[in-house]
């Protein structure tokens, strides 16, 4: 009976329909848990801060976009991603400026990066273009509205905003999405007409 089912199982995968079926469940099965967030640690206060309410790894939806499968032989489908990000997002780990410091956004520097451009460069050139001054603060790096305005004692002020932190090293926690359960590996085994209860 199990050399039979084997046969039978064999037999399924080389059919190539099969295969893209099976593969397009399991990218749908590893987007699903990305869509669902459960289990994954929450934003930190600084991403929470530039980002906004949210859950983790659904900023643009271009990691869960990512997940595709392809049939690479009569045998064999591979699932993935072309993202280079998205192992140390699912492991979790330490990333460490290859120059001098990471740029980290801040509260409001994502509004300025759709009006200027995604890099820092890019942000300080369009606000120093715009006539606003640009300087570092210890870590931080800042720039200084146009005018004065009144502060809580009533005396004109040039007031400051954080753009960039500046950072040595930042800690991914792990957010686990890359994986099928033993459910998920039934469920695929049926879909290819031999359950694993009949092995």
């Amino acid at each position: 009976m199990a050399l039979e089912a084997l046969d039978n199982l064999a037999r399924a995968l080389h059919d190539k329909s099969k295969l893209v079926a099976i593969g397009g469940m399991a990218a749908e099965i590893i987007r699903g848990r990305i869509h669902k967030g459960q289990g994954f640690a929450p934003l930190s206060p600084a991403t929470a801060a530039y980002r906004g309410a949210g859950r983790p790894l659904q900023d643009t939806a271009a990691l869960r976009d990512s997940i595709t499968s392809t049939v690479i032989d009569d045998r064999t489908v591979s699932v993935g991603t072309n993202k280079p990000y998205a192992a140390i997002q699912n492991n979790g780990g330490v990333i460490r400026a290859k120059k001098e410091w990471l740029w980290i956004p801040a509260a409001g520097t994502r509004q300025l990066q759709r009006r200027y451009g995604y890099s820092p460069t890019d942000v300080l050139r369009g606000l120093k273009a715009a006539g606003y001054a640009v300087f570092r603060k210890g870590r931080t790096v800042c720039y200084r509205d146009k005018k004065k305005v009144r502060n809580e004692e009533g005396k004109l002020v040039y007031r400051d905003h954080v753009l960039y932190y500046l950072k040595k090293l930042v800690e991914i926690p792990a957010r686990p999405f890359f994986y099928l359960t033993d459910k998920d590996m039934d469920m695929l085994m049926q879909e290819v007409g031999s359950g694993l209860e009949q092995l």
